[in-house]
C-alpha cells in the first residue's frame, strides 16, 4: 500500500503541537511552539507557521503531505468581525477557563440547557452588550486555524449526538443567544477545504497549495481515538498540567457522581465516564520550581525521589498517585473495575513514573508509540477518511503500544 502523510496539528491552551505521521501510524517529525500572546488567536496562526518550519528541517518523510487536520481545546470559542478570513479581525478568545459570572448552575435554566458552550457565550454577550454587532462567527480553535488557512467557515462535532452539547435553536432562544454566529454542523473527517494559494509562501514548501484540509474535532474527542479507547471497557489516562481519566461505556449508568462528567463517545452510540484531576503535573512542577531544581528533568527528579524513602518530593508523588487512583474510584463506583489504562501526554514519557504508578495503583499502564495522543487521533482521522475504512479498525491497524507497565 502506499504510504500517505498527514499533517496533524493541536492547539492547546498554552502551546501548538504539530506532527507528520503516516498512514500506518509512524512518526516523522514533532514540533511545539508555545504561544507569544494568549490574548490573541492571531498567536495560534503565527505558531502553526513556526510549528511546520520546525517539521520541514526535521522530517523524515519521504513523501507530500495528503491532509492537513488540527483539533484543539474546548469549549473556547472565537468571535470573528467579517467574513473574509484574510482580513476578519479575532476578538479575545473565550477560553474554557475562563470565569463565567452566571455558571451553568446558577441559572434557572441550568436543567434545561445541555450545551457546553452557551453560558460562555451568554456571559460574553452580557460583559460586551456594546461591541457585539460585528460578530459574524464564533469558531472552536480548531476551527478558527482551518479556516485561516483555506477551510469554509463550519462547526465539527463527532456525531450527532453531539448537537445537544454544542447547540440548537430551542436552546439558544431560551438564552437568547444569536445562533447565526454558529457557523454549520459537519462532522469530523469530512474534507471542509483546502489550502488557499500563498498560505505558506516565505516558509517551507512542506505544504503544497490545494492539500485538503480535514475537520479535526475537540482534544478530548482526538485523544480517546489516539488511544485506541474506541470499545466498551477501555479506558485512557490523559496526563499533562491536568489529567483525565476516560472510560467508554456501552450505556449512561443510573447512579452518578458530581466528579464523573457523561458525554456522547467518539464512537456513535457509546458513551464516555470522565473524570478530571485539575492539578495534576502542574503540582510537580510547582515542588521543581519552589524548590529551585529546574536545572533537573522530570525524570532525574522523580529518580531522586524515589530512591530516598524520605525526599520531601515523595508526598508530592504519592499526593500525584492517590488523586489518580481517586478519579479511577470515582468512575469504579458507578460501573466496573478499570484493571488498565493507555497513557497519553507529557508525563507517560517518564517510565520510571510511569512504574511508580501503576504499581501503587495496582492498574496496568501502557504507552503507545506516539503519546500525543490528539496528533495520533487525528492521523487515524485522516486515514479512515481516505481508505473508506471505521475508525474502530483504522486505530487497530495504527496505534501500536510501545510499553506495557505492571504492579510490582
Amino acid at each position: 500500500m502506499e504510504k500517505r502523510l498527514y499533517l496533524c496539528a493541536d492547539l492547546g491552551t498554552s502551546s501548538l503541537k504539530a506532527a507528520l505521521i503516516d498512514s500506518v501510524g509512524s512518526l516523522h517529525g514533532f514540533a511545539r511552539v508555545y504561544y507569544a500572546c494568549q490574548e490573541s488567536a492571531a498567536s495560534w496562526f503565527d505558531a502553526f507557521l513556526s510549528a511546520v518550519d520546525k517539521l520541514g528541517t526535521s522530517s523524515t518523510a519521504l513523501v507530500p503531505v495528503s491532509a492537513i487536520v488540527i483539533s484543539g481545546n474546548g469549549p473556547t470559542l472565537v468571535p470573528v468581525t467579517g467574513d473574509n478570513p484574510v482580513t476578519s479581525e479575532s476578538l479575545r478568545p473565550m477560553y474554557w477557563h475562563d470565569p463565567v459570572p452566571a455558571t451553568k448552575d446558577e441559572s434557572p435554566l441550568s436543567e434545561e440547557i445541555s450545551s457546553l458552550f452557551l453560558f460562555k457565550v451568554k456571559a460574553y454577550i452580557q460583559g460586551n452588550e456594546k461591541n457585539l454587532s460585528g460578530i459574524q462567527y464564533l469558531f472552536s480553535p480548531q476551527e478558527w486555524l482551518s479556516w485561516k488557512l483555506g477551510a469554509r467557515p463550519v462547526t465539527v462535532i463527532p456525531h450527532q449526538g453531539y448537537v445537544p452539547y454544542y447547540w440548537d435553536d430551542e436552546q439558544c432562544k431560551k438564552l437568547s443567544i444569536n445562533q447565526e454566529w454558529f457557523p454549520p454542523f459537519v462532522k469530523m473527517g469530512d474534507t471542509i477545504g483546502e489550502l488557499r494559494s500563498n498560505m505558506m509562501c516565505g516558509h517551507t514548501s512542506l505544504l503544497k497549495p490545494g492539500t485538503p484540509i480535514v475537520a479535526g474535532a475537540a482534544d478530548f474527542i482526538m485523544a480517546l481515538i489516539g488511544t485506541g479507547t474506541l470499545k466498551p471497557g477501555m479506558a485512557c489516562d490523559r496526563t499533562g498540567s491536568s489529567e483525565g481519566i476516560n472510560l467508554c461505556v456501552e450505556s449512561v449508568p443510573g447512579l452518578l457522581q458530581e466528579t464523573v462528567r457523561v458525554l456522547p463517545h467518539a464512537v456513535p452510540e457509546l458513551w464516555n465516564l470522565g473524570a478530571i484531576i485539575p492539578r495534576s503535573g502542574s503540582l510537580f512542577e510547582e515542588y521543581r520550581s519552589d524548590g529551585n531544581q529546574e536545572e533537573k528533568t522530570h525524570s532525574e527528579l522523580v529518580q531522586e525521589i524515589l530512591a530516598n524513602q524520605s525526599h520531601s518530593g515523595r508526598i508530592v508523588l504519592e499526593t500525584m498517585a492517590h488523586n489518580f487512583i481517586n478519579a479511577l474510584s470515582a468512575i469504579e463506583k458507578i460501573v466496573f473495575p478499570i484493571k488498565e489504562l493507555t497513557l497519553s501526554g507529557g508525563q507517560c514519557a517518564d517510565y520510571l513514573w510511569n512504574q511508580y504508578k501503576a504499581h501503587i495503583s495496582g492498574r496496568i499502564l501502557k504507552v503507545p508509540e506516539i503519546i500525543h495522543a490528539e496528533l495520533a487521533g487525528n492521523a487515524v482521522l485522516c486515514e479512515a477518511a481516505f481508505s473508506g475504512e471505521s475508525i474502530q479498525e483504522t486505530a487497530e491497524k495504527m496505534i501500536r503500544i510501545k510499553k506495557v507497565f505492571s504492579p510490582v
